[in-house]
């Protein structure tokens, strides 16, 4: 196996930190005996004061509103069922008050017409939200394969 600088360098940083294995280490100081300008140059590296990161602040209630969130996406069809249902039993009443046949069935129509568009909107919503759920579920490599 052919060891480069390159390898080395990457290597470096857990080595210096003291967190590489006992292969890693002795890896690494049999390089830079071969090498001892690059060694010279990842001890002058080290050297330098690393910029100090700011730590990204977050919002004390980020917890609490991805979880809002996520009750939001997964209850989100309920209006959806309810106006289903209300419509579908408007259209059942319909057909039961205009049981004597002399009166026009355009009202059973338009009621029953937007209930299936309720019920129509309650199903793709929930197929949506499932297929969401779940691409996010296999993308996190919780998924059933």
């Amino acid at each position: 196996m052919n060891v480069t600088r390159q390898v080395i360098h990457d290597l470096w940083p857990a080595y210096a930190a003291g967190e590489a294995s006992a292969d890693t280490r002795a890896l690494v100081e049999a390089f830079l005996r071969q090498d001892p300008e690059f060694a010279r140059v990842l001890q002058e590296q080290s050297a330098e004061p690393m910029p100090e990161q700011e730590i990204p602040r977050l919002p004390l209630d980020l917890e609490a509103k991805a979880f809002r969130r996520t009750q939001r996406l997964l209850l989100g069809f309920d209006w959806t069922i309810f106006f289903a249902m209300m419509f579908s039993c408007f259209a059942f009443g319909r057909i039961v008050a205009d049981t004597s046949w002399d009166v026009s069935p355009v009202n059973f129509i338009v009621t029953a017409s937007i209930a299936v568009a309720f019920w129509v909107a309650f199903f793709v919503r929930l197929v949506l939200v499932r297929r969401r759920v779940l691409r996010s579920r296999i993308g996190e490599g919780t998924g059933r394969a």
